[in-house]
């Protein structure tokens, strides 16, 4: 039923919450589960000390990081047994996701949703809000039933 599914993570536990919701469908349909990891551009602070930043390397090292962070996750899944594709990205996370479940032919887009309310929700925004309203693709919203590490 679904070839190609798409699953956002920011590196973080709850994030991760929407992994076995991803691999059970994948296993069920026999398809491939795209890991993608958005970084968001490093720029520089309007700030004296900033002049002083290497900004090109502090980007690197995301990158760096982020790229170590999905190949640890898509090793986890090939060990169960799933294809698996990873890519990365450095833009607006919302903006990525929906770019590339179009581009990338995803046929669904798994993720967690910080179920932020109120003010919260208000000055901090929703990516996952931000993708149903927009995606192409049909969006399956995990929320966990306590955050991890809790």
């Amino acid at each position: 039923m679904y070839t190609r599914i798409l699953v956002p993570l920011d590196g973080s536990k709850l994030a991760e919450v929407a992994l076995p919701h991803a691999v059970t469908l994948a296993k069920q349909s026999k398809g491939t589960v795209v890991l993608l990891r958005v970084t968001q551009p490093v720029t520089a602070m309007v700030m004296p000390e900033a002049a002083y930043v290497d900004w090109d390397r502090i980007q690197a090292e995301i990158e760096a990081e982020a790229r170590a962070y999905l190949a640890d996750v898509s090793a986890r899944l090939a060990a169960e047994g799933l294809a698996v594709q990873t890519q990365l990205k450095t833009a607006d996370p919302a903006e990525a996701i929906i770019e590339t479940a179009k581009t990338g032919g995803a046929d669904l887009i798994v993720m967690a949703t910080h179920g932020r309310s109120g003010l919260g929700r208000w000055v901090l925004g929703s990516v996952a809000d931000r993708v149903v309203r927009a995606a192409t693709a049909p969006v399956l919203l995990i929320r966990p039933a306590e955050m991890p590490g809790e």
